[in-house]
């Protein structure tokens, strides 16, 4: 579980963006709704695939019209459904087949590439691990109450470069030194 200033550490935009997307119907605030919100791994999962999407050129307004295409918030529809994006248009994959989701109407799209996995992002570190290319820090919702791992094992990012001896807990200076880059990220 995660406030929102975690899911946006996580998703690399500030705390107040990922409210604003949940306000917005672009993720949701899947465990509670209320103040403050909390999200899940598979919200902040979604809050990826939207800040993916951005920069890939696409405006909140088509975003918006994705996840309604889609079925709504409710569901994580950019995270879980398959998203492509094929020569500027977000395509999903029904079939073995990929559909527009921005043509007005569902219409076949080749070639099949261009796959967005945004819990693949999550689970490798997150945007800032993806931001700076690190492979020691991971994200498992079911380890440290979803909190960034040095790889491999249960030890904190934030904790392990507070070790006085990383190398006895298995951590190597390598692991320490992208721990300590990802939390400056």
């Amino acid at each position: 579980m995660y406030l929102a200033h975690e899911a946006g550490r996580l998703a690399g935009v500030p705390g107040d963006r990922i409210g604003q997307w949940a306000r917005w119907g672009h993720i949701q605030a899947s465990v509670s709704a209320a103040e403050p919100h909390v999200y899940a791994f598979d919200d902040v999962a979604e809050a990826i695939a939207v800040h993916e999407l951005l920069d890939l050129g696409f405006a909140l307004p088509a975003i918006r019209r994705a996840v309604e295409a889609l079925g709504g918030a409710r569901g994580w529809p950019l995270a879980r459904s398959g998203l492509h994006v094929v020569h500027g248009r977000l395509a999903v994959e029904r079939g073995g087949l990929l559909l527009d989701l921005m043509g007005g109407s569902e219409q076949e799209v080749l070639p099949f590439d261009g796959r967005l996995d945004p819990v693949a992002v999550l689970r490798a570190g997150g945007w800032p691990a993806r931001a700076l290319g690190l492979t020691a820090v991971e994200v498992d919702a079911g380890r440290l109450g979803g909190r960034a791992t040095v790889r491999g094992s249960r030890i904190a990012v934030e904790d392990a470069v507070t070790l006085a001896d990383p190398s006895a807990h298995g951590l190597t200076a390598g692991d320490v030194e992208e721990a300590a880059r990802w939390l400056a990220a």
